[in-house]
């Protein structure tokens, strides 16, 4: 890369303390939604008008029902939290010695060391019964009972898709690699 694409954040003990009130300072109306992968579950969630966090996890709280997606949002089971939109993503993830972070902020169009085309990757689950809630959807996946619920509302049998952004570096010989992805947006 030419410049340098991402900018280092520091992940203080705030968020260890309260990682949702740290993760909603971060999101925006250009970053409103949430995608965390957790020792015990995948939760989502999006920014609402007043600034707070919705999460999966609230909408569908019944933990005999939905065990693997009423979990909560702790530093302790945390592996990686996405922050993302269309302006940019911030990436925070474990390390040996605590949480790293970085911050991408792009805006909506591709810039030139980008691919000219975002990526759609089509999410596992088909939408199942109860149909959207409160502005998430529960989808699932096989008898293995995979679930989880994006922050958007689907109705019917459809798959969700992912929005990934992939940008390009040089090698010695010239030869273009993809070199960093985030993530722009759900639909």
């Amino acid at each position: 890369m030419k410049s340098k694409r991402w900018t280092a954040i520091d992940v203080d003990e705030k968020f260890a303390a309260d990682p949702r009130q740290w993760l909603a300072g971060h999101a925006s109306p250009g970053k409103p939604w949430l995608l965390v992968h957790a020792d015990d579950g995948v939760i989502w969630g999006r920014r609402e008008a007043d600034g707070d966090l919705r999460l999966s996890s609230e909408v569908f709280d019944d933990q005999q029902r939905y065990p693997a997606i009423a979990v909560e949002l702790r530093a302790q089971t945390l592996q990686q939290a996405r922050v993302f939109g269309p302006d940019g993503e911030l990436l925070v993830w474990r390390t040996d010695n605590g949480f790293a972070a970085r911050l991408i902020e792009d805006g909506q169009d591709p810039p030139e060391d980008a691919l000219p085309e975002d990526e759609e990757h089509l999410l596992w689950g088909l939408g199942e019964p109860p149909e959207p809630h409160e502005g998430f959807t529960l989808f699932a996946e096989g008898q293995q009972g995979l679930v989880h619920a994006p922050p958007i509302a689907i109705q019917g049998r459809r798959r969700p898709r992912l929005k990934v952004r992939h940008y390009l570096d040089y090698d010695e010989e010239g030869q273009a690699y993809v070199c960093l992805s985030r993530l722009v947006g759900i639909e």
